[in-house]
């Protein structure tokens, strides 16, 4: 959180100030804050609120009844009375710039541990794509699983544009991935409900490349969920062919890496491919093998891409 600015040379002002000590006098007291609330008449929770820098200044009469039950001979509302003053000519002289200056360069230097947070997120979902076909499908759950909580995290967390750009991508190849592995356990519900955050995300980044891995993974969920024949083949390999101008694989990767902005680089986007078109013929052949139905299973989901 944001600390509250201080004078022009650093030094902290009366705003500041007031917080800590009305901590600093009531643990001198000997009081909890249950106890402060209790000789007060406030609830607990506004007391707490009194000792955090963030809450602003309280009100004259909150004040007067905090340094009354402290016993604080009126220093707290004196403190409270220049923190009211010094916000007030802060306001009539407007920001300073230097002030201003230092405040962005140090918001700014802050959020580069968000980078090196998403350099080990990538390194986490790029070893994961290689290894997703020789892994179990339960294995790359839990490893989904686990990956998802450091972006649950970082998505709690202050981000400037470029980072959240990174992040929605990350998060939305890991969406697809764990769609992928509850499709190969006939997950269906499953792999339906997490293609459809992988399309949230997709839509978060704009990203084209992202969109067409997501889409081939909904059309493997609805090739298996309409129980297709050889015709379902079609349909998953749809997404693909707005980037297969020509009769070959490999022309449709090298299109696909113009595109495509993976977690690990390029040596990733091959790996992607493979692990849609390695399934096609699975739920789309002729040799599909029979899939478990799903109770409250839409057969016609499509995310919103």
């Amino acid at each position: 959180m944001r600390q509250r600015s201080r004078g022009r040379h650093g030094t902290a002002t009366a705003e500041d100030l007031l917080p800590g000590e009305v901590r600093r006098r009531r643990c001198e007291r000997g009081l909890t804050r249950d106890e402060l609330a209790a000789r007060t008449g406030y609830s607990r929770q506004y007391v707490a609120q009194l000792e955090q820098p963030s809450r602003g200044i309280p009100a004259r009469p909150v004040m007067a009844a905090v340094d009354a039950a402290l016993e604080a001979g009126g220093a707290l509302i004196d403190l409270r009375e220049a923190a009211v003053a010094a916000r007030a000519e802060r306001l009539r002289r407007g920001p300073d710039p230097e002030a201003e200056s230092r405040r962005r360069v140090s918001d700014l230097l802050d959020h580069r541990r968000s980078d090196g947070e998403l350099d080990y997120l990538d390194r986490l979902v790029a070893d994961l794509i290689a290894r997703a076909d020789g892994l179990d499908p339960v294995d790359v759950t839990a490893l989904v699983l686990d990956h998802q909580s450091v972006v649950d995290t970082l998505l709690r967390t202050p981000l400037l544009p470029h980072q959240q750009f990174r992040l929605f991508m990350l998060a939305g190849h890991l969406a697809g991935l764990l769609a992928i592995s509850l499709l190969d356990v006939d997950e269906l519900a499953g792999a339906s409900t997490c293609c459809l955050e992988a399309a949230v995300f997709t839509e978060l980044t704009g990203h084209e490349g992202l969109r067409a891995w997501t889409l081939a993974v909904n059309d493997l969920i609805d090739a298996a969920a309409r129980s297709a024949s050889a015709s379902a083949s079609d349909v998953a390999e749809q997404s693909w062919a707005d980037l297969d101008q020509s009769a070959g694989a490999d022309a449709a990767t090298q299109a696909l890496a113009e595109m495509l902005t993976a977690p690990g680089g390029r040596a990733s986007q091959p790996r992607l491919i493979a692990l849609v078109k390695g399934r096609i013929d699975r739920f789309g052949g002729d040799s599909r093998r029979p899939l478990s139905q799903q109770a409250g299973l839409s057969h016609a989901f499509h995310p919103p891409v």
